[in-house]
């Protein structure tokens, strides 16, 4: 047998023996699936998947793979209902005539095919590849997607061809093309872009040692902290030095206003409240409605609202 090819067998139907013509129809192929070493391999015989070249021009009927021992011509090879067939016409000679009989007698039952896989679609485990009639074939599995018979030869017994052979009996996979699942073009960008994340991030660890870089959270925390307008004052404490502010004047309720704004201590606002207080006055004002310091007083403050903000830090005074 040649190391060169692989083998398959299948036997010979009786009925197909057409003794007027000295042949027999044969079916040396199909897409039934052989247990391999790697796997099990399927032959496809859609179009383009099949080459017989070499079958219909130097094409020639063995006995037992002996390249010396030619028994007829293969004629006619074909795919039919995705088996390739052949018919097989005896020679008129000593070694012809006596295959002829045997097959005749149903003592040569097997017919053997060797081919070369130019092309192998690998399916891994956990895959499922589909043909294009639908059909899916689970890894792990060899597909061949190009393939050629080289020879066709009778045999005695035939071997059961969903069980195949060794891997010692069988050539490698050596010099075969094989195509592999190709990458979805998401997946191979998102694993693309992983890699790169997982780099940048290596390359910015080592660079920073052991410094600890705060996450988004914890920077949005921080600047609403700092938004945050922070009072010395409780609100009832406010309440109660806006009041006297406003016993005073509008321009010492609204100075108050500022400084409980500003930060400004309850001592600090005191001072402020005291110092503003009027000294005793004999004069008539005549029913003058101008501040102590003869100005007008200044624009109302809603002092309503001022206290709500201190007790709601977060809250805008207009």
């Amino acid at each position: 047998m040649n190391k060169s090819l692989f083998y398959r067998s299948y036997e010979i139907k009786r009925a197909a023996v057409n003794e007027d013509a000295r042949s027999v129809d044969v079916s040396f192929s199909s897409e039934t699936p052989v247990r391999r070493w790697f796997g099990d391999e399927y032959l496809l015989h859609g179009k383009g998947n099949v080459d017989l070249i070499r079958l219909k021009t130097m094409g020639s009927a063995l006995l037992n793979h002996n390249p010396s021992i030619i028994v007829g011509a293969v004629e006619n090879p074909r795919i039919d209902d995705k088996r390739g067939m052949a018919s097989v016409v005896f020679d008129d000679d000593d070694d012809g005539n006596r295959a002829f009989g045997k097959v005749k007698s149903g003592s040569l039952k097997g017919i053997s095919v060797g081919y070369q896989v130019q092309k192998f679609r690998d399916v891994t485990e956990d895959e499922e590849y589909e043909l294009d009639d639908g059909r899916k074939i689970k890894g792990p599995a060899m597909v061949a997607l190009r393939w050629a018979p080289y020879e066709i030869s009778f045999t005695p017994i035939p071997a059961d061809s969903t069980v195949g052979v060794g891997r010692e009996e069988t050539r490698s996979l050596d010099g075969i093309l094989i195509e592999h699942k190709p990458q979805h073009k998401q997946e191979k960008k998102k694993m693309e872009r992983d890699e790169a994340l997982e780099l940048i991030r290596a390359e910015v660890k080592e660079a920073l040692g052991g410094l600890k870089i705060p996450t988004v959270e914890e920077i949005a925390a921080a600047l609403n902290e700092e938004k945050r307008v922070s009072y010395a004052v409780e609100p009832d404490v406010a309440q109660d030095l806006l009041g006297r502010a406003q016993a005073i004047s509008p321009d010492c309720r609204s100075k108050i206003a500022d400084m409980i704004v500003s930060g400004k201590t309850e001592n600090e606002m005191l001072r402020e409240i005291t110092s503003a207080q009027p000294q005793a006055d004999t004069r008539d004002d005549g029913g003058d409605t101008n501040t102590p310091d003869g100005s007008d007083p200044p624009p109302n403050f809603d002092s309503d609202a001022l206290v709500r903000s201190l007790k709601n830090p977060n809250m805008t005074i207009h």
